[in-house]
């Protein structure tokens, strides 16, 4: 019996087949992205880039189906590429370590039949709308956060994009995070399995559920919400501003956690091994390189530098002090 026979015996020979030929990108392999990536692979999707800028955390395993205890201090796009392709070795999948930036997103969201949004983030997901608006890929927006969330399939100039609903990204503070209300791993299966789903429609030729579906797992509680019926002038006008914003360096405090991220770009390639001996020689400690990653410590902070230019500080530091001490050892 055939792997994909059950999956066929309910779409059919040919949509089941059409599943073969179609390229999605799945943005952000945490709580949302463990759940939806393992269904595209298993029904056989042709082509899957995984792309996630994240390393696995011990406070991942509680939610993030992907990854176990072996797995901590690795890129989850990696781990999740080869758990995937040992689940189903007749597809492609490719991992993209990569930081989701202005500088990038065109290039490594071009060519696609679908993006699914599986970040944990506003401003990732204003990039995606902005690439979607531009080259008329249809994505699902989807978040969770404690025991609630929202799925929604997006298809400019079909339906109205996410600015039509949220016009600006929230401001820091505004809305709830992991770190803030909590999350349940089941609410996150749930929201997850929606949204790959409404994907499998969309890849098969079905209408999706063209409304916002929202849930309150916990207290027992569903809606689906109209989407607006006017066009806001970013999608009519195809006015791309994230994809067009131009910075070079952001250093922001982490959430939840004491120290900051450096985010750089467009992202770049670091020489480790020039890095390496510059940061021992400055700090007196070791400095480990494991693959995309070099680690050590200079004073009280413990530091991750990624391969693309990107910067984890933790420890007393300031967004100020974080991108002096960068850009005098890293530079910009």
């Amino acid at each position: 019996m055939s792997r994909y026979s059950k999956q066929r015996t309910f779409l059919g020979t040919e949509a089941d087949a059409s599943l073969r030929s179609k390229r999605v990108a799945v943005v952000g392999l945490g709580a949302l992205g463990s759940v939806i990536a393992p269904w595209l692979a298993r029904a056989g999707v042709g082509h899957l880039t995984l792309l996630d800028r994240d390393l696995v955390e011990r406070s991942n395993l509680q939610r993030q189906l992907l990854y176990t205890e072996d797995d901590l201090g690795q890129p989850k796009a990696d781990v999740a590429t080869a758990r995937l392709r040992a689940a189903n070795s007749d597809i492609e999948i490719i991992s993209v370590v990569a930081d989701l930036t202005s500088g990038n997103a065109r290039e490594l969201l071009s060519g696609f039949d679908l993006i699914c949004d599986g970040t944990d983030n506003f401003e990732a997901r204003f990039l995606i709308n902005d690439v979607a608006i531009l080259q008329g890929t249809p994505w699902i927006y989807a978040g969770a956060i404690g025991a609630e969330g929202v799925v929604w399939p997006i298809h400019v100039p079909h339906t109205a994009c996410l600015r039509c609903l949220i016009e600006e990204p929230p401001a820091f503070g505004d809305v709830d995070t992991c770190d803030t209300a909590g999350v349940l791993g089941p609410a996150v299966g749930v929201i997850g399995s929606w949204a790959a789903l409404e994907a499998m429609k969309i890849l098969t030729g079905k209408v999706p559920h063209l409304e916002l579906a929202r849930f309150n797992l916990w207290d027992n509680e569903r809606q689906f919400l109209k989407p607006p019926k006017s066009r806001c002038r970013y999608c009519s006008e195809k006015i791309t501003e994230f994809l067009d914003a131009r910075w070079t360096l952001k250093a922001s405090e982490l959430c939840g956690l004491e120290g900051v991220q450096i985010r750089v770009n467009p992202p770049g390639k670091l020489d480790f091994e020039a890095l390496q001996q510059r940061l021992e020689t400055r700090s007196g400690n070791p400095w480990k390189q494991r693959g995309m990653t070099l680690k050590g410590h200079d004073g009280d902070w413990d530091i991750t530098l990624f391969q693309d230019g990107r910067a984890l500080i933790h420890g007393p530091a300031t967004p100020e002090r974080a991108r002096g001490w960068y850009t005098e050892v890293v530079g910009c």
